[in-house]
């Protein structure tokens, strides 16, 4: 029988699941000082760094359903972290603009990140981070690709 030669060790899937699960354990242990979840943290970083200003665009960043992410952004809103502000050429459209306590947060919290980037890659030369990252990029495409 041919699944019979399976070896789940030798299956990205195995390693992505795993990595990820013990990689949002730890960032949302460290995020717990800013009272923030990794999702929560996912959605202010990308309205900080990215030119994402909807709720649609969100939702492409960081792969949630709509309605978890509506309460997220809810929940953001809030703790006075992001304000809906209508779009100017469209009045059914809300744009997600950070407040200046959600951009001092997440100027603070962004460490966590840093710290986690840094624990994912102790064991490797930077050469090898580098190729990881660019390899892990060319993965995240071919599943993106519109």
């Amino acid at each position: 029988m041919e699944n019979s030669k399976f070896n789940i060790y030798q299956s990205l899937g195995f390693y992505f699941n795993t990595i990820f699960v013990d990689m949002k354990r730890s960032m949302e242990e460290k995020l717990k000082q800013y009272d923030l979840t990794h999702l929560q943290f996912s959605i202010l970083i990308n309205l900080y760094k990215n030119d994402v200003t909807t709720q649609k665009e969100i939702l492409r960043y960081t792969n949630g359903d709509e309605a978890s992410i509506t309460r997220l952004i809810d929940r953001l809103e809030g703790k006075g972290l992001l304000n809906r502000v209508p779009s100017p050429t469209d009045k059914r459209k809300k744009h997600l603009v950070l407040t200046s306590e959600g951009i001092k947060l997440i100027d603070e919290a962004i460490s966590c990140a840093k710290e986690m980037n840094k624990e994912l890659t102790k064991d490797l030369e930077k050469d090898e981070a580098r190729v990881l990252l660019k390899l892990l990029k060319k993965v995240y495409s071919s599943f993106h690709e519109s």
